[in-house]
């Protein structure tokens, strides 16, 4: 799980000073070239709003990359060129091939990887090319895959004019601004990648029937895919790790009813209280304290939902599967042996003692609990 630590330092230090350098030869470069250099018109670029890579073979990958087609009266046309390498720089080159100009990611909104490449190759390559690409920005949003990313980007939409790369990024964003996912982008991802204590996470999504869903979180050791959060306990992800104010939150009461309750614009907020040992001799102890505010939308049940004893029964009820449903999540994390919630990172925070060996040692037997405090403060519809 860490023994990247040391290995990240040296990548951070040396990341840091190629990016002084980059930076400061950027911008002697941009001050010579402005005089000298041959633009590069827009009407002669083919800009990928979309991009996705399939592990076809043993080391051999299909790339895919979307472009905008500019109708007179025809919107949300666009273009899907493929090609076949071990490299994704020659997949560009070989899709630039079949293209009346040449291919280029300034634009790119989202990239799709399947969870197959991110398993058993890993994104380390990706990374790396993304970053060295100085005209790639670095707030597009990357996800995995349940199934063929080729599958999925040529999904016929239904109801929308939207090209597949613009509704992908719509749909990520979305979730991430007003549902349950986390948010993540290229920048974000790459820091937890490289930063020491926490694995990286990215949305999980897949293609249902003709639609397209986002259906968890996909959970990184280092570079690689180990797993991922189904859509279901998502909520609770997103809570332990950063504060929000669009939730969602869904369950049924093990009643002979089974009574539907919807709680949403959950507003909530998250603090970590961390206990250091002495010398590290004990195992540490850490309190994810998790408070909730919402409006509860719908309780498929006879009674008044604003009586108080109603309200108090659905709070206690939230509270109790949030602290549960954190408390699981956690004992899966270290069973992967991996650490999405950064826990090391928030440790080592509190104490500098601490070595990747020494918290790779004591983290599967660190106490974590979980405390979850719900607050509806408005009530909705009932039926």
């Amino acid at each position: 799980m860490y023994g990247h630590w040391t290995d990240a330092e040296k990548k951070v230090g040396e990341k840091r000073g190629m990016k002084r350098y980059i930076l400061m030869s950027l911008m002697l470069m941009s001050l010579s070239l402005t005089s000298c250099a041959q633009p590069r018109l827009l009407d002669e670029l083919n800009i990928s709003q979309a991009a996705g890579f399939d592990l076809v073979e043993d080391g051999i990958m299909k790339g895919f990359f979307v472009f905008p087609v500019f109708k007179s009266q025809e919107q949300g046309s666009y273009q899907i060129l493929s090609a076949r390498s071990n490299t994704i720089s020659n997949i560009q080159f070989l899709v630039s091939e079949k293209s009346p100009f040449p291919v280029v990611m300034g634009q790119v909104l989202v990239i799709l990887v399947s969870e197959k490449l991110a398993k058993e190759v890993g994104m380390i390559d990706l990374m790396n090319y993304i970053y060295r690409d100085p005209i790639i920005g670095s707030r597009q949003v990357f996800a995995i895959v349940g199934g063929e990313v080729e599958d999925l980007l040529y999904t016929k939409m239904n109801q929308t004019n939207l090209n597949i790369g613009v509704y992908l990024s719509d749909l990520l964003t979305q979730n991430m601004r007003n549902g349950n996912e986390p948010v993540t982008n290229q920048h974000i991802f790459m820091n937890q990648m490289l930063a020491k204590g926490v694995d990286a996470y990215l949305p999980y999504i897949k293609k249902t029937s003709n639609a397209i869903k986002v259906s968890g979180v996909a959970l990184f050791d280092q570079e690689k895919m180990v797993g991922h959060i189904p859509a279901e306990e998502t909520f609770t992800f997103k809570a332990m790790i950063e504060n929000h104010k669009n939730g969602i939150y869904e369950f049924r009461f093990h009643d002979k009813a089974k009574t539907h309750v919807v709680i949403e614009n959950i507003k909530s907020r998250v603090s970590y209280h961390i206990k250091p040992t002495e010398n590290l001799t004990k195992k540490p102890h850490i309190t994810i304290d998790i408070k909730l505010k919402g409006e509860l939308k719908e309780f498929m049940k006879s009674k008044k939902i604003d009586t108080p004893s109603i309200l108090e029964h659905v709070e206690k009820e939230v509270e109790k599967r949030v602290a549960q449903q954190g408390q699981d999540l956690v004992q899966s994390f270290k069973k992967q042996n991996i650490d999405p919630l950064g826990l090391g990172l928030r440790y080592r925070a509190k104490d500098k003692a601490l070595t990747p060996e020494k918290w790779q040692e004591i983290y599967p037997d660190a106490d974590v609990q979980i405390k979850c405090q719900m607050n509806i403060v408005q009530t909705g519809v009932s039926q």
